[in-house]
């Protein structure tokens, strides 16, 4: 391996956040019955281990490959979306460029399968002990996050060393991608200035696609479960808005019906809009009860300079306009039920009005029909 002129990593660790829907978005039941409501009431806003194992990991990029040990957990978040995260211990010598190709190729072996296929599994195995037997449709897609540590390399830089010199490259890790495009320099000043790192002589480098990190020792923990909060919050508005999404369908095709049908009122459309409503009210109502809280710096932490790092994760990651979007989907819903009890109330009144005229007409001609 020629490292030469390269930034080499002898000792690192690379973790892999994976978020994907659990099936708990609306019922905490069963989450209740498997890790307890007392654990919930204490962590509700922090991950929740519910699963750990150890694995070896093999890091591929063309000819070069080191095999690692490997820690595996699942981390639980009670409003509804759970991470895989998988702890990948680098001690042997791997080119910075090396780590970004084989993220990027699906080379890394875990347990003997390339990760895709590894968390696919892990993702099947823990939904069924949270929902077991039970036939679940999930939100099918997935949050994927990518954390590198820097420990030990060569050359010995400083952080302000690693940005002038592998400014480039870190920019790259950054933007989840390996092409050979320019960057602009305005692009590099801005993701290397995104720094979220208490101390001068450390840097949590963070960006919508991963971190990169270097010292942060006695903190590194505490910013990893805010991240992984935001990163949950993220994905979970993203599984609110596609149900929303199918209600606002279904509460359009009622309201088409309702301009088509002169008796709107007595077709199943009514039930369906009213249902379409409820199962997007009950999402506002955990947003109000349990995300709100969430998303608010000042509940989740006491900490000044964590407040500070959480409210920059979830503005780098946009989550307040993913919140933004569900919040007017779900006003928007209301005021189309509204509409509609309105045009059907006028069809009830009309009705009702040509109901009386022919009562009205019955009293008057009854006595000529039947004398």
């Amino acid at each position: 391996m020629d490292s030469k002129g390269d930034l080499t990593i002898l000792k690192g660790k690379l973790t892999i956040l994976v978020a994907f829907g659990h099936g708990g978005e609306l019922d905490k039941t069963q989450l209740k019955k498997f890790i307890g409501s007392e654990t919930i009431a204490e962590r509700w806003n922090k991950p929740i281990e519910v699963d750990q194992a150890d694995g070896v990991a093999i890091i591929v990029a063309g000819s070069e490959k080191i095999t690692c040990n490997t820690n595996i957990y699942t981390d639980l978040f009670a409003a509804g979306v759970s991470i895989l995260r998988t702890e990948i211990e680098i001690r042997d010598m791997i080119l910075f460029n090396d780590i970004l190709v084989a993220l990027h190729s699906n080379s890394i072996i875990v347990e003997g399968v390339d990760f895709q296929s590894f968390a696919a599994k892990k993702i099947s195995e823990i939904r069924e002990k949270l929902n077991p037997g039970k036939m679940i449709s999930y939100y099918p897609n997935q949050k994927r996050y990518t954390l590198l540590r820097l420990r030990d390399f060569t050359p010995e830089l400083d952080e302000k060393g690693l940005k002038e010199q592998y400014g480039e490259i870190i920019t790259r890790f950054l933007s989840g991608e390996t092409s050979i495009r320019a960057l602009h320099k305005k692009e590099i000043t801005e993701k290397l200035a995104n720094d979220l790192s208490y101390y001068d002589e450390d840097f949590f480098l963070a960006s919508t696609e991963g971190v990169l990190i270097y010292g942060c020792e006695d903190y590194i923990k505490e910013l990893r479960e805010l991240l992984e909060l935001a990163i949950s919050l993220l994905l979970l508005f993203q599984i609110y808005d596609s149900k929303i999404d199918t209600e606002i369908s279904n509460a359009f095709d009622a309201i088409k019906k309702l301009s088509s049908s002169r008796y709107y009122f007595l077709t199943e459309a009514p039930r369906k809009l009213e249902k379409s409503l409820f199962k997007v009210s009950e999402i506002g109502l955990v947003i109000l009860d349990d995300i709100e809280d969430l998303m608010n710096p000042h509940k989740v932490t006491q900490d000044w300079y964590y407040q500070a790092a959480y409210q920059k994760m979830l503005s780098t990651l946009r989550v307040n306009d993913f919140g933004k979007i569900v919040e007017h989907k779900i006003n928007s819903l209301q005021e189309l039920y509204n509409t509609a009890m309105e045009l059907s109330t006028e069809q009830m009144n009309l009705l009702l009005e040509v109901a009386i005229v022919v009562l009205i007409l019955w009293e008057v001609l009854k006595p000529f029909l039947f004398p």
